[in-house]
């Protein structure tokens, strides 16, 4: 590259600039929207998580006293679940990564818990009020 009185010099390094830019503008917008894409994934893969764990409640609640069964929680990621009651409908809250998926529950007589990924748990049906341990 050459100096001379009409700042050829200057024009090339501006275009190679604006060209580096644009270069690293993408790459760096590729790389966010695969980071989209996996918490998307794993968003959808805690709904799947939870609406397992309110299937099992359910289930457990139907097939009246007495009934239990164990559920252990995927390690994949991190994720909590916590079951609420309500007065008319329970109410199972996942939540990952500040989002929180609401599932509805059956059974209305149920205790508080918060379960955590990669835990096992026993939900046990004690004369029609769901218990956890």
């Amino acid at each position: 590259m050459s100096l001379d009185s009409k700042g050829q010099a200057s024009a090339e390094l501006i275009l190679a600039t604006v060209v580096f830019m644009v270069i690293a503008l993408s790459l760096f917008q590729l790389a966010s929207a695969e980071m989209d894409k996996t918490d998307t994934g794993n968003l959808g893969q805690a709904r799947m998580i939870g609406e397992s764990l309110a299937e099992t409640i359910n289930t457990v609640y139907i097939n009246g006293p007495g009934y239990s069964a164990n559920i252990s929680l995927p390690n994949d990621f991190t994720y909590t679940a916590s079951v609420v009651p309500g007065t008319g409908n329970s109410t199972l809250y996942v939540n990952y990564s500040n989002q929180i998926i609401p599932i509805k529950l059956i059974p209305t007589n149920i205790n508080s818990k918060t379960m955590n990924s990669g835990q096992t748990y026993i939900i046990k049906n004690n004369n029609g009020t769901i218990a956890f341990t």
